[in-house]
């Protein structure tokens, strides 16, 4: 509502097309639609006149209106800052005149807005675009510094409660240094613009942030104004200093250390950097060593060491055993660790040496006597077999020529050896296992293995009851070749270590969730003492002080824990033992 003061002059005054307020006491008596217009107050009759100007100049503008109506301004035109209701800022130019009709109580100050520069009201209009940037936006004067206009983005970089905290404020407070705001403005004044200028700051809370400028300058009605943008780069920089300092601490690390280090191009294989130990074994300087390629150490053609790079660089393979030449020519084995790492913005393979020589030596005899060891027990177990098999042939032969004490002997004999051949196949398994590759774990089928091994002691141990409780299940299990060793030695076991006229041996077999499948193996016999439940699975144990070998359960034991089971036992109901094995189900 535009107010029509009863005043002689109130006729010109609504005529006027500028904006126009009158003040009396600090209050707005009159004012214009084009005033309404530029506040955006529709009724400002009876405001005071500083609510429309900003917090921090409020009190200039109510002093300058009473200076006009008591005649005591020293000048009547005028730049003041106004505020309207949506809290913008206008730095306008103000005609100020003093009214003082015969009729009125008090003199009064009438403001006429002859000039609201479009710079301020550009960007009053552009504000809502600008707070939906990403980047903190600002409008300030050159001259001074003084921020006209801020957007959302950075109210919250400089730690600021409100935009309206921010204006009025001189953009030097926001400087770490002053130097830096001083080259700032001596770019814009001689180039107009200044381009992604990265910047220590400091927010109203005292926070130190980093910020990267543009800015550009731009002139309206004389007075030049600087639009800008900063963009928050604060956790870059701490990312940066970071690194670098990760980088120092690297580098120390790296020359300083014990074992030869290498940094390679994992493109050309050229060696990059090495340090001092890396010097040492080589029997090259480190400058030496920075202008060698790897294919000047390492003995593979140069085709296989590209290979190998690419397996390092893309984390498929980082360790390798290669055979490098010395500076003197003496060849050693290595082990090489490479990994990729990032390192001054670039990718290079960070290699450790670590000399193996004597240990790859030493594996090689090892695999050596093992062999010969091999040759040596496939040896002695066929002379020794057939050695048995003739006392078994000559002492069958007079079994039946003999009688009375002399047979009892020739029995003796034919259980002794029958029980030799049994050692001689156990020490052949055995064996089988310490030669076997702990990686040559498979799948294989329980049922078929388990059911090959009872149809055989079915046959070799007639008298022997040996029975099947309910079904074998139909899984694989995790085993090798020897696997059915350990089914064999158990009802093998069950039987000979039996002390019933008629051995009695019962298998059962069931699958759990947690993805393993037990065999029961269960007989009459005297079952195993508690004290001995522990030891019977070692190497040489009888156990039962009865007249076996003493090694198939070591061999169970042996065979089933390199396949990751495990073999337990326990007591039997009314009496007699349960062996049990307990094996991973594949796939």
């Amino acid at each position: 509502m535009t107010h029509t003061p009863p005043h002689s002059y109130a006729d010109v005054l609504a005529a006027v097309t500028d904006p126009v307020v009158v003040v009396q006491h600090g209050t707005v008596t009159f004012a214009n639609p084009a005033f309404s217009e530029l506040t955006g107050v529709a009724d400002p009759v009876g405001a005071p006149i500083r609510s429309f100007a900003p917090q921090d100049t409020a009190s200039d503008l109510d002093r300058f209106c009473d200076a006009v109506a008591a005649g005591n301004a020293t000048r009547t035109h005028a730049r003041v800052v106004l505020a309207g209701a949506d809290t913008d800022r206008r730095l306008v130019t103000v005609d100020a005149t003093r009214l003082n009709a015969a009729h009125q109580d008090a003199p009064a100050t009438a403001l006429v807005v002859v000039a609201a520069p479009e710079s301020g009201m550009e960007w009053a209009h552009h504000e809502r675009i600008l707070d939906a940037l990403p980047v903190g936006s600002f409008r300030t004067r050159l001259g001074d510094g003084v921020l006209l206009g801020v957007n959302d983005e950075l109210v919250a970089f400089a730690d600021a409660p409100s935009k309206a905290a921010l204006r009025g404020r001189p953009a030097t407070e926001f400087y770490a240094t002053p130097a830096a705001r001083e080259e700032i403005v001596a770019t814009l004044r001689a180039d107009g613009v200044v381009t992604e200028t990265e910047l220590e700051l400091e927010t109203l809370a005292g926070n130190t942030v980093w910020g990267t400028l543009t800015a550009v300058t731009v002139t309206h009605d004389g007075t030049t104004v600087v639009d800008g943008a900063i963009r928050d780069v604060t956790e870059r920089r701490q990312l940066e200093t970071e690194l670098r300092q990760r980088a120092r601490r690297f580098r120390r690390m790296f020359k300083h250390h014990s074992a030869p280090m290498l940094l390679i191009d994992p493109d050309s294989g050229g060696i990059q950097n090495a340090n001092d130990a890396a010097a040492a074994f080589y029997g090259y300087s480190v400058s030496e060593l920075t202008g060698m390629t790897v294919t000047d150490l390492n003995t593979l053609p140069s085709g296989a060491l590209d290979t190998h790079r690419g397996q390092a660089e893309e984390g498929e393979r980082n360790h390798f055993v290669f055979e490098h030449e010395l500076a003197d020519g003496e060849r050693r084995t290595v082990e090489i660790h490479s990994s990729p790492i990032e390192l001054d913005t670039d990718t290079v393979l960070f290699s450790i040496v670590v000399d193996v020589t004597e240990r790859a030596d030493y594996e090689a005899r090892l695999e050596t006597q093992r062999d010969n060891l091999d040759v040596l027990n496939q040896v002695l177990r066929h002379d020794i077999r057939n050695d048995l098999q003739l006392v078994l042939a000559y002492a069958d032969m007079l079994a039946g020529e003999l009688d009375g004490e002399h047979a009892d002997y020739i029995e003796r004999v034919l259980e002794s050896a029958d029980h030799a051949v049994e050692l001689t196949k156990t020490a052949r398994d055995i064996a089988d296992v310490m030669l076997t590759d702990p990686d040559a774990d498979h799948v294989m089928s329980l049922r078929a293995t388990l059911e090959a091994e009872l149809a055989e002691v079915r046959s070799s141990f007639p008298s022997a009851a040996v029975t099947v409780d309910g079904s074998i299940p139909d899984v694989t299990v995790h085993g090798n070749n020897m696997l059915d060793s350990v089914f064999r030695n158990l009802l093998k076991n069950a039987i000979q270590h039996n002390d019933q006229d008629s051995p009695e041996v019962t298998v059962s077999a069931d699958c759990t969730d947690d993805n393993t499948a037990t065999i029961h193996v269960a007989d009459n016999g005297p079952g195993v003492p508690d004290a001995q439940k522990d030891a019977i699975f070692g190497k040489g144990e009888t156990g039962l002080d009865s007249d076996g070998t003493g090694m198939g359960l070591y061999l169970v034991d042996t065979l089933v824990d390199s396949v990751g089971g495990r073999v337990t036992v326990s007591d039997n109901d009314p009496t007699g033992a349960v062996f049990s094995v307990t094996l991973r189900t594949g796939p």
